[in-house]
């Protein structure tokens, strides 16, 4: 190197100390970020599919990680990815061909800026911004719940409704590769139908993972009402999925055991039905107008009378199924949104992180309620 390379060597490494002091000053660990901490790189389940761990199309489920670092190389924060659901067969083929039901043209690296939940920046996610954190890609069209061994043929194209076997097949490569065993605390989310199977298999995570280990649930937009009204049949819809992917088996068991004897396991594809039954400390996050239910289940999203009755009838049901269920809580605002509002609106005057981290640290505070009328074009505004 030359004598004014070297110069400038030592000028960065000096500015590379005053930012560790400043930063231990601050209380935030003195470790550098690791370069690209942001991208999360694919791994693909290909042995899996031995054992019908397969998308739609019949590729092999995946996931994308990036490790943690610091006092986070032990903490883990796992993404269900959200997508809808596909509610008939014509329909799951259709989605067998995109990357909602295919793995073919998964990139090698994602880029998951865009959530801030695995933001890396510690002034926007200071908790969990350097904790292992792993996205699981959503490609079976029933929230990870089917098991359907039969290969059903549409048109000519074989599907595949196996989610729930990739989910384990996921679950098996953390432990397996990368030590998820040795975590001290895990948050297990997703936001929309990966909202609904945080839900779903909150228990299954927290049985896999460490007696040792703190493990809690933290659902986002995914408390999606059972409903079917004059327009709109989503009950209808999600029962579909739930017998054509043989989704017994890829719910909550304790939930399917209480709805054995009438025949009606059918419910426990529903958040309303299950959240009574889940163990797993539980703290929701929802809009009380939620942006993507209003037109898909309610069919309006300008009958502000409707809409409001919609509100209150998603607010009672919440607090029965989530609230009055010992070890949840959650943050619910008035503000219409669909996900990912984690750091931006504000609930009552704190985030919903702000909330999660409260209710995580042992917070007595009850749960973050905003009750007021639609529209509340106050409630969306950030602070």
């Amino acid at each position: 190197p030359t004598l004014a390379d070297t110069w400038l060597d030592n000028i960065m490494n000096g500015v590379h100390v005053i930012v560790a002091l400043v930063a231990l000053a601050a209380g935030v660990s003195a470790l550098p970020t690791p370069a690209d901490s942001h991208l999360h790189t694919l791994h693909k389940l290909t042995n899996a599919t031995a054992d019908g761990a397969r998308c739609l199309d019949g590729s092999p489920g995946a996931y994308y990680l990036r490790p943690g670092w610091g006092d986070g190389a032990n903490k883990w924060y796992v993404h269900h990815e959200g997508g809808g659901w596909c509610e008939s067969l014509d329909d799951c083929l259709a989605r067998s061909r995109t990357t909602l039901g295919s793995s073919t043209e998964y990139h090698a690296t994602n880029n998951m800026t865009t959530y801030s939940y695995f933001a890396t920046d510690p002034a926007v996610n200071p908790q969990l911004y350097n904790w292992n954190s792993v996205f699981i890609k959503y490609c079976d069209g029933g929230s990870f719940s089917g098991d359907n061994a039969t290969v059903t043929t549409v048109h000519g194209s074989d599907l595949y409704f196996r989610g729930h076997r990739v989910l384990h097949a996921v679950m098996d490569a953390l432990e397996r590769v990368h030590d998820i065993g040795k975590a001290t605390d895990v948050v297990v989310s997703g936001c929309s139908a990966g909202g609904l199977a945080t839900y779903l298999h909150a228990d299954e995570w927290a049985a896999r993972l460490p007696n040792g280990a703190k493990v809690v649930a933290m659902p986002d937009s995914g408390f999606f009402l059972a409903l079917d009204t004059d327009t709109k049949n989503y009950k209808t819809a999600l029962r579909w999925v739930f017998g054509q992917m043989n989704a017994t088996s890829g719910v909550n068991r304790d939930c399917v055991a209480a709805y054995a004897a009438q025949g009606e396991q059918w419910r426990c594809i529903f958040a309303q039905y299950t959240a009574p039954h889940i163990r797993t400390p539980l703290f929701a996050l929802q809009s009380v107008y939620d942006a993507w239910q209003l037109p898909n289940i309610l069919g309006t999203t300008s009958d502000v009378a409707k809409i409001n009755a919609f509100g209150a009838l998603l607010l009672r049901t919440f607090k029965e199924a989530v609230l009055a269920t010992p070890g949840s809580s959650g943050s619910l605002s008035a503000c219409s949104y669909h996900c990912n509002q984690w750091d931006k609106i504000y609930v009552n005057g704190r985030t919903h992180a702000m909330s999660f981290w409260n209710w995580y640290g042992g917070s007595p505070d009850p749960a973050n309620v905003e009750e007021r009328g639609f529209p509340c074009h106050d409630c969306c505004v950030a602070h």
